[in-house]
């Protein structure tokens, strides 16, 4: 008899052991290194999903992406529930950060925040953050920016 757990969205587990068949290298994309986390704890896709509180289908698309990321708020549970930092598996530590704007976006990643999160944070409406793409802000916003990107050194 078959003492596999058959699960149509995951098969890579076999009575709580990884099945030798699968490569183990982490990779360097958000789906992959979800997977990876996942797989390290011997959780089910269905497993992980109920404890960050997603379906199960909606889990097995994320990893099975080819680009892309996760929501940020999705991210975070990820994250949490994985005992993983969220810019590891975001694959954040690959994001430009050669202007001003770039490192806030970098920033803002590494923090595991959203837009309207960042904006919060910094005290100011999100409107504000897109104008920054042109332009830097003024000297008293930069120093709270300044500050809030102290997490890419």
């Amino acid at each position: 008899m078959d003492m596999r757990a058959h699960h149509n969205l995951d098969n890579t587990v076999f009575n709580g052991k990884v099945d030798q068949n699968i490569e183990m290298t982490i990779g360097n994309t958000s789906n992959k290194r979800i997977r990876w986390a996942r797989i390290q704890k011997g959780w089910l896709i269905k497993t992980l999903a109920a404890k960050v509180g997603i379906d199960a289908v909606h889990l097995s698309q994320l990893e099975g992406k080819t680009t892309g990321t996760a929501a940020m708020k999705t991210l975070r549970k990820l994250a949490t529930k994985l005992e993983q930092p969220v810019w590891f598996l975001g694959c954040f530590e690959n994001m430009p950060e050669e202007t001003f704007f770039e490192k806030l976006e970098k920033a803002r990643c590494y923090h595991g925040h959203t837009k309207v999160e960042m904006a919060e944070e910094l005290g100011i409406h999100e409107r504000i953050i897109f104008n920054w793409k042109k332009k830097e802000p003024s000297q008293i916003i930069k120093e709270k920016v300044l500050l809030y990107c102290k997490i890419l050194d």
